[in-house]
């Protein structure tokens, strides 16, 4: 009976270790690309912001199934269950859930590492930033707009904020909608943030500087990084701070 016993204790502990490990995968930040849905993974905890609604859980995983004990919220998930079908990519960045009752799994779920990997999942982009030394700060005397040159599945993109495009189309027109928004409101002078990944070849970015240039504003502010400004280094939910050179 002892040896039973003993049998038993080990299998608990082995089952509790393999529960731990696979929560372990989770623990983190995590947002579907548009922003709408974010996921903040605790090891006691897991917050959904769903629509600037927060709902707090306890939780728990095998490898097939998710569960969710809410604490905080009407239920979890704003879904009326507590019990979820979950698929994570052998990477470990991209988690997919369903309902049991379900036939597909929603949109990914992507690992937020930064406040620059945020951005650029925003945009579903990669971009690997050139370094220099001697930056300085985002001009604050004009309203910065950014633009993203970097690759989609090895396709080179580039693109602003406007997830009405995924090119730089009615840029100029996008440029006023975007600083009506800004707490300074539309101004006459606008500044381009050029966020560029570092293998794009000059004619390229000469190209798209050439289309920036043909709007009412001209000015480009390339952005870089060294080991003093790393953006990789900040807070999924920080407000980041670009750094780099007038061109």
């Amino acid at each position: 009976m002892k040896h039973i016993y003993t049998i038993l204790i080990l299998v608990i502990i082995i089952q509790s270790c393999t529960s731990n490990s696979e929560k372990d995968k989770l623990i983190g930040n995590w947002s579907v690309p548009n922003g709408l849905n974010e996921f903040e993974f605790y090891k006691d905890s897991l917050i959904v912001n769903e629509w600037g609604m927060n709902y707090i859980n306890e939780w728990d995983i095998d490898q097939s199934k998710l569960y969710l004990k809410p604490i905080k919220g009407l239920d979890s998930f704003a879904l009326k269950t507590n019990q979820f079908d979950y698929r994570l990519s052998t990477n470990i960045d991209t988690l997919f859930i369903k309902r049991e009752t379900d036939s597909v799994f929603g949109p990914a779920i992507l690992r937020i590492k930064s406040a620059f990997d945020y951005q650029l999942k925003r945009n579903y982009l990669t971009i690997d930033l050139p370094t220099k030394q001697d930056l300085v700060k985002e001009p604050d005397s004009s309203v910065g707009l950014n633009i993203y040159v970097g690759y989609n599945k090895n396709k080179l993109i580039a693109k602003s904020d406007d997830d009405r495009h995924l090119d730089l189309t009615d840029i100029k027109y996008f440029a006023y909608e975007y600083m009506a928004r800004t707490k300074q409101g539309i101004q006459p002078s606008l500044h381009y943030n050029l966020i560029a990944d570092k293998k794009v070849k000059g004619a390229e970015l000469d190209s798209i500087r050439s289309i920036l240039k043909q709007t009412t504003f001209s000015d480009i502010f390339r952005v870089y990084t060294n080991q003093k400004v790393d953006y990789n280094k900040t807070d999924w939910k920080e407000e980041l701070v670009w750094y780099g050179r007038m061109e």
